[in-house]
Formats: C-alpha cells, sequence, structure tokens
C-alpha cells in the first residue's frame, strides 16, 4: 500500500490525497441526499417547476417560474430543507399576457391553438382535452406560456374547446373582454345545442360577447302542425319573419282556440314550401286529431276521418292545390271506429242537433253547397252512421219568395246536393233519399226576414 502512494504522489502529498479522498467520501452522499429532500419538498409544495442542483450543500434552483412569488416560495422551501446551507435561484419568469388570451381554430381536422398558457400542466391538460373531443385531428401547439391567467382559464379554454368539435370550420376566442365563436357547425341540431349551452352552460365569469355562427340549412327543411283542445301547435322553419306572418295567419283563421308557435325563422326553404303549408290547411277541418307534417317537398297528412272516402277526398284536394313539384307522402289518414248504433228516434235527434249551431249554406240562388259547411255536413256524416240500419229522407225547404214552381225545383236540388255530399263521403246511396217541398212547410212566417231565413232549411226523416 505505501509503495503504491508512494508512485501516485511525491514524497510529502500522501496527507493531502487522504485528506480529499476523505471529502468525497464524506459529502458525496450528503449532496445526494440534500438534492432528493429538495426536490421532494418542492415537489410537494407545488413548485416542482424547480430544478435542484447542489454543490455540497449550498444549492442552486433552475427553471421556469410562474411568477415573482413562486421563486421566492421555492428559494424559501429549499432553504427549509435540514442540511441546506445556501440556495441561490438562476430561474427565468414566465411573462406577463396582457391581455390574456386564448384562440382555437378548425378547418376539417385541423386544429390550431395560439395564445397564452399559465404551466405545462394547463398545456398538457389542454391538449388532451382536443384529442379527447375530436380524436383523430391534427393538432398545432403555438401557446406560449405566459402569467396573467384568470381564474377561469381551464374551465373557460375547455368549454371553447369542446364548442370547436362541433364545427366543421370555425375559430373560438377566450379574451377578458368575454368569449367569441365564428364559424359552421355540422348540422342544424348541432348549431341549436351551441347556442342553448351558450345561454346555460357558460362556465362561471365567462360571457358571449361575439357570436358569428352561421346557421345551416336544416336537412330536412321542415315544418309541422299537431292540434290540441282545438289549437294549433307548430313547429319546424319558415324562412323569413313576412313568411312566417302570412302562415301564422293564415292559421290562426282556422283555429279559434289559438296557436302555440315553436316556429324558427331560418333561411334554405325549398320554393313554394309556404305555398304547400297553405293549400293543405283546408283539409284539417274534416280530420280528427287533424294535422301535417311537411319535410323537404313532401306532406303528409295525419288523424282520424269518418270514412275511406272522406280521407281520399282531403287527399285529392290537398294534392290539386300543392304546388308544382311537392307530393303527399305514402300515409293516409287513418279511418275512426264506427259509433255506437243507436235507433231510428235516437238518430233523428242526432241530426237535428247537429244544424242547432250551424246551418248547410248554399250560394244565393243556387244547389251548389258552401264550402263553409263542410264541418256541418261531415258531423251530418257521423250522425248517419250512427244508424246504419235506418233510412234518411234529405228534405229541401225554401221560403215564399219566387216563383213556387221554381222554389220546388230549387228545393229538389239543394236537398239532392246534400244527398250527393252524404254519398260521397261514403254513405250507402240506398239508404238516403232527396225530396223537395218548395215553400210549402214553413216552420215562419214569411212576412219578416228571419222568418224567411228559418223557412230556407234542410231537413231529416230517419225511419
Amino acid at each position: 500500500m505505501g509503495r503504491w502512494l508512494d508512485w501516485l504522489v511525491p514524497t510529502g502529498g500522501t496527507a493531502a490525497v487522504l485528506t480529499a479522498v476523505g471529502w468525497l467520501v464524506s459529502f458525496g452522499p450528503i449532496a445526494e441526499d440534500v438534492s432528493g429532500r429538495a426536490a421532494e419538498r418542492l415537489k410537494a409544495e407545488g413548485l416542482g417547476w424547480a430544478t435542484v442542483a447542489v454543490d455540497g450543500r449550498d444549492v442552486t434552483l433552475s427553471g421556469v417560474a410562474p411568477d415573482d412569488g413562486s421563486v421566492r416560495m421555492a428559494v424559501d422551501s429549499a432553504d427549509r430543507v435540514f442540511g441546506v446551507r445556501v440556495v441561490d435561484a438562476t430561474v427565468t419568469v414566465v411573462p406577463l399576457a396582457d391581455p390574456y388570451r386564448f384562440s382555437a381554430t378548425r378547418d376539417g381536422d385541423r386544429v390550431t391553438l395560439t395564445g397564452a398558457v399559465p404551466s405545462e400542466e394547463s398545456r398538457s391538460a389542454l391538449l388532451a382535452w382536443v384529442a379527447k373531443v375530436m380524436p383523430g385531428a391534427v393538432v398545432t401547439d403555438r401557446l406560449s406560456l405566459a402569467r396573467g391567467a384568470p381564474a377561469n382559464y381551464g374551465a373557460a379554454t375547455a368549454f371553447a374547446v369542446g364548442q370547436l368539435a362541433d364545427l366543421v370550420r370555425g375559430r373560438t376566442d377566450v379574451s377578458p373582454a368575454g368569449y367569441e365563436i365564428a364559424g359552421d357547425p355540422r348540422d342544424w341540431a348541432t348549431y341549436g345545442r351551441l347556442e342553448e349551452a351558450m345561454k346555460s352552460a357558460l362556465p362561471a365569469g365567462l360571457k358571449v360577447v361575439a357570436d358569428k355562427l352561421v346557421p345551416p340549412v336544416p336537412s330536412p327543411y321542415r315544418f309541422s302542425l299537431s292540434t290540441a283542445a282545438g289549437r294549433a301547435i307548430l313547429e319546424g322553419f319558415l324562412p323569413d319573419a313576412t313568411t312566417k306572418a302570412r302562415v301564422l295567419d293564415a292559421i290562426r283563421a282556422r283555429f279559434a282556440a289559438g296557436v302555440t308557435d315553436r316556429v324558427a325563422v331560418v333561411p334554405g326553404a325549398p320554393a313554394g314550401f309556404a305555398d304547400a303549408i297553405v293549400a293543405i290547411l283546408p283539409g284539417l277541418a274534416r280530420l280528427a286529431d287533424g294535422g301535417f307534417d311537411l319535410s323537404g317537398n313532401t306532406v303528409t297528412i295525419r288523424g282520424g276521418v269518418l270514412t275511406e272516402a272522406i280521407g281520399r277526398q282531403i287527399l285529392d284536394r290537398a294534392k290539386a292545390l300543392l304546388p308544382a313539384g311537392f307530393a303527399l307522402g305514402a300515409t293516409t289518414p287513418s279511418v275512426l271506429p264506427p259509433p255506437v248504433q243507436v235507433d231510428a228516434a235516437t238518430c233523428q235527434s242526432l241530426l237535428g242537433k247537429v244544424q242547432t249551431g250551424e246551418k248547410i249554406l248554399f250560394e244565393t240562388g243556387k244547389a251548389a253547397l258552401d264550402q263553409r259547411s263542410v264541418a256541418v255536413l261531415d258531423a251530418l256524416v257521423g250522425g248517419s252512421l250512427a244508424c246504419l240500419s235506418a233510412h234518411i229522407t234529405v228534405e229541401g225547404h225554401t221560403d215564399a219568395d219566387g216563383d213556387d214552381a221554381a222554389n220546388q225545383t230549387l228545393s229538389e236540388a239543394r236537398a239532392a246536393a246534400v244527398v250527393a255530399y252524404l254519398a260521397a263521403a261514403g254513405i250507402d246511396p240506398k239508404r238516403i233519399t232527396a225530396v223537395g217541398y218548395g215553400s210549402t212547410r214553413p216552420v215562419a212566417s214569411n212576412d219578416t226576414a228571419e222568418g224567411k231565413q228559418m223557412n230556407r232549411r234542410i231537413d231529416f226523416r230517419v225511419e
């Protein structure tokens, strides 16, 4: 051993070498221990951005700190580690961003993030969220570390990225002013969901300052009308405010109980869309729980009808009135179950009650039925269906004005017109007969206008 030392060090240097070796043996483990314990404490106190280097018992901190206060906290934390003599910091402080902004843009499967991010942890969380809501997207990260982030940075940026995921292309921005969005949603349902989220799901402290979403044309472009307790319920789309007002006026004229309007104004309706709606309306009066769906250029009429013949009449009239390019769907109105059968006397009472509120109207001086009488005529069809084994005589009457022969002819023609209506609506022609009495059977004086009106009538006799 002595010879080896004599060879390694000139005579007299042996003591110095032994001292150095002793120092290495003593301080190497100490430095390693100090470094480990300092790093553990910094991480535990949320200061893991700081990197520890130890020279003996002297500690040097490096890294990028989120702010000046974090530097002081890191130095203080390391200084409290047992065995540390001196703490020095060669730390870079993240720059301040003012204003603090975040932007995300999308064009198909390409996503770009720009602006500021408060920490690498925040960056990682944000990128993970992008990958989750937009799987397969090619992400370009141009975010810069910066301090000054608002307290709601994480929630606000997550919301912005989540909404971007529902755009085919577009942009979302978060800034001190608030939230902005622009672009093209995937479809109409998505557009509605985005709009609703901006009303009810905004993170705390965030407000919408610009909404430049482009409403997509719904596919299919649709409109529907349903009825409940005599009230019309409307849903779907109309292309502009003027068209909507026109359609609503036409519907309100036919539904005295009112209208529930859930129609959105959205451009993009097929040509003639509103005309098709107006054309369908007259037939609805003949339907029980009637309504229709207009999807693109196809109309589906729904509801119950007294007879199959009435259902065909409704469809035939709608088909004749629809604008060019529109067609009826395959679904037809359903025939209601037959009413409970009653005897002839009860049937007579039923038919009499039908005309208590409304009368069968004709064009002045003619036998042509007035379209305003469709409802009362269909009610008579319903009454006739309640006594299928009975025979019904339809009687025509006039007032005393004019020539007796002419009145007789007019009364017969009017009774025949009602019989023809009933037969066309599905009542067996063998069960119904028309007869006219002219002015020979008045029920009131022909000396007053009121009396004459009462004498101009259609009566029914059930046997």
